[in-house]
């Protein structure tokens, strides 16, 4: 095809757009400034024009071209876009002649356009006016940009878009409003203070700055405000990357915003940036989905190595970043001369839920009767996020307080008049009665407040009222939380109870006294005995005792069909764990985790089986982390998990001698809150009772309260539980097996 083909090829496709795009405008009523090529590429794709057949790279360059017309117009002229564009067109029609009178000038311009519009795609000369004004704006606009008569409309865009990127440091918050995280304070102190206020001192000693920075934690832990109240009190120009506002639909506009913001950061140095949920737009390459997360995550390195001090004239820009999966970084950033500091942010544990409480309460009025401790102790879980959401529901159940005193206060106030004042063919129902009450006695500013509500103070019964309505965020995923089993609900087992005493609750609860013989604590112990003797009972309470977070996990539910998800949710679990410190992970049912090794055994188990391995084996180097297991067949786990390192305590779990079962059963009757006599506790020291184990003993209560109800009595008495005794069968049947077992484990036994 020749030259002039192609280009009247491309100029009826000129005219086509336009026609698009004026329609999409008048649709829309967008201004023209504002259309992104991506929005009318868009549209032309989800309508049924018959461009949407084009070649892609040609559509789009047609659709910049048009806009390009339609935008520098409205910028220049600041008349409407449609009488510039025919102004244009006439010009190209009529060659240099000139006619007298803007009027008609403009009436002539609006005669050819109109016929323009209506001949469609059959007026060849149209498609010629078209493609002409857009070549004449072209032709205009590089005219401007070389005779130095007026700056480029590029430069202009560029410097609005600096000017758009907001330096001002945040406002609002302060390091006062949060607490309980002084660690993280202290390290970010270390980091930001001198090397972004006196800069010189590095340089003077020829140190590198800090480059990057990386905050992680589970959510509403406080690295986002944080980061601000940091930046706030600092008072250098800052800088916010919002991870998902960066990513756009169109090629090459996501790297570009990347980096302009690093170029705004250079020109206002020293500078801090921040870029919030970093893993939207850095996750690792070899796991991205499209080419453009690829450019991204390169365009960020690049832009993050350029910001050496010495190619920006000794003034310093620091990266600080956050995230909830650091895992799912690229590994590249977590290197070295990037981000080089990583700071976790874990779930805060009860001094620090206090402080955190203390920091959130400082503007509401506290009635004196708050108890942070308390609150604190009862709000195992929570990170700083469900501590503000508690302090905000319980001004709120204040404020629903006061609202029914002024309800009950109206209420008794009212007269005959204002119950009868609605007609009676229409009478009003008691919810619109409510609330016309209500609406009446609020404007009434006059009358005296109710009876008790003097004083605006928020009580700690709004705090009791609220709390267990509030389901932490911890919980929610996944997280550890402080279970609230105690020894009084355990009864018995007071030997193992010792022995989980010296190998959890000491280490975690007075660590200095490990220290100070030269030992480290023990880290992992397994529970094995008879099914039903407390074996899930006793991990839960050594967890409550030592003040340790909890996370429970039973064995199968770790196992998946595909391939890679078993291993990634045994690691995803002690991730966790390490946000939790301290913390006590509870594997139920060990067995069907951690199998014995063998040719028969399936590929997927055994690499289960290697992944905690090479977990435990990481446990020596992380404090705080104990690892608790439980099984009925200590003979099917791998010999690898019982070596010393990793479940290196086994105890046994036997069932209740006489007396220990008559202590469990008063343990269990004291948990019913006094509803049935202590004295019955002492049938379980009867033969009838003989080898139940803790798990019989309370379906012994359950029966002998359906025999009471079978007798129409309301208490149960010792008849009934004897009757119950004699109809349940122990549930564990074969004891000389786990006889031989002892024998064969008990070289293990403390």
């Amino acid at each position: 095809m020749s030259r002039g083909g192609r280009a009247s090829l491309q100029h009826g496709l000129d005219k086509d757009v336009y026609q698009i795009v004026r329609k999409y405008l008048d649709s829309s009523n967008e201004s023209p400034l504002k259309l992104k090529p991506q929005q009318i590429y868009d549209y032309i794709k989800s309508s049924n024009s018959s461009l949407k057949r084009r070649a892609k790279k040609q559509l789009e360059d047609s659709i910049e071209r048009v806009l390009l017309v339609l935008q520098e117009d409205e910028e220049e002229e600041g008349e409407d876009e449609m009488a510039e564009i025919e102004g244009d067109f006439a010009d190209a029609g009529n060659g240099d002649e000139t006619v007298a009178g803007g009027k008609s000038l403009d009436f002539m311009n609006r005669q050819i356009v109109s016929g323009w519009v209506k001949d469609g795609a059959n007026g060849s000369s149209s498609a010629g006016a078209v493609a002409v004004a857009v070549t004449e704006k072209s032709r205009k606009r590089e005219g401007k940009r070389g005779d130095g008569e007026r700056e480029s409309k590029r430069v202009k865009k560029s410097a609005a878009a600096e000017q758009k990127i907001d330096t001002s440091p945040p406002a609002g918050v302060s390091l006062q409003d949060i607490g309980g995280v002084d660690n993280v304070k202290n390290q970010l102190k270390e980091h930001l203070v001198i090397p972004l206020l006196a800069p010189e001192k590095y340089v003077n000693r020829k140190i590198p700055i800090p480059r990057g920075i990386l905050l992680h934690g589970p959510p509403g832990c406080g690295k986002t405000v944080l980061s601000r109240a940091f930046a706030a009190e600092l008072g250098v120009p800052f800088i916010e990357i919002l991870g998902p506002s960066v990513v756009s639909g169109m090629s090459g506009e996501s790297e570009k915003q990347i980096r302009e913001h690093f170029d705004r950061a250079k020109e206002v140095a020293p500078c801090l940036i921040f870029i919030d949920e970093i893993d939207v737009i850095a996750p690792k390459r070899d796991s991205a989905q499209s080419q453009m997360e690829k450019r991204i995550v390169a365009q960020l390195l690049i832009s993050m190595d350029g910001l050496a001090m010495e190619e920006n004239d000794g003034k310093p820009v620091i990266v600080l970043a956050a995230t909830n999966r650091p895992d799912s970084l690229d590994p590249a950033l977590r290197r070295g001369g990037r981000f080089d500091t990583e700071i976790n942010m874990g779930v805060p544990n009860e001094p620090m839920r206090e402080m955190i409480l203390k920091a959130l309460t400082r503007q509401p009025r506290l009635a004196p009767d708050v108890d942070f401790p308390v609150l604190a102790k009862k709000t195992a879980g929570f990170v700083g996020a469900d501590l503000k959401d508690l302090v905000s529901k319980a001004g709120t159940w204040s404020m629903d307080q006061y609202r029914e005193a002024l309800e009950k206060q109206a209420a008794e106030t009212e007269t005959e008049m204002d119950i009868d004042d609605a007609p009676e063919a229409n009478p009003r129902s008691s919810t619109d009665q409510s609330i016309a009450r209500l609406i009446k006695r609020v404007r009434d500013k006059e009358q005296t407040e109710p009876p008790g509500f003097e004083d605006t103070a928020i009580t700690m019964e709004a705090f009791e009222a609220v709390l267990p309505a509030i389901v932490p965020s911890s919980r929610r995923e996944g997280f550890a939380t402080v279970p609230d089993t105690t020894w009084r609900d355990v009864g018995a087992l007071a030997g193992v109870r010792d022995e989980l005493q010296m190998a959890i609750v000491e280490p975690i609860k007075n660590p200095q006294r490990y220290r100070a013989v030269g030992i480290s604590a023990p880290t992992g112990v397994l529970l094995w005995g008879p099914p039903g003797c407390g074996k899930t009972l006793l991990a839960k309470a050594v967890a409550a005792e030592s003040k340790a977070n909890f996370i429970s996990v039973k064995g199968p539910e770790l196992l998946n069909k595909y391939v890679g998800e078993s291993e990634r949710a045994l690691r995803q679990v002690f991730m966790r764990a390490r946000s939790s410190v301290p913390c006590v992970i509870f594997f139920d049912e060990l067995d069907a985790l951690v199998p014995k090794r063998s040719s028969e055994l399936h590929e997927a188990s055994a690499r289960v089986v290697n992944t905690l391995l090479t977990e435990l084996d990481g446990l020596s180097t992380r404090e705080g982390i104990y690892l608790i297991a439980a099984t009925n067949r200590p003979e099917m786990i791998d010999d690898a998990m019982l070596r010393p390192g990793r479940l290196e305590t086994l105890l046994y779990v036997q069932l209740p001698e006489p007396q220990e079962r008559v202590e469990i059963l008063r343990a269990q009757i004291l948990q019913r809150g006094g509803i049935m006599n202590e004295d019955l506790a002492n049938v379980a020291a009867r033969d009838e009772c003989t080898n139940f184990s803790g798990a019989d003993l309370e379906s012994l209560l359950r029966k002998a309260g359906q025999n009471a109800l079978r007798r129409g009595a309301n208490k149960v008495e010792e008849i009934d539980v004897l009757t119950a005794a004699t109809n349940i069968k122990p549930s564990v049947g074969n004891i000389k097996h786990y006889e031989k077992l002892r024998q064969q484990f008990e070289t293990k036994l403390w």
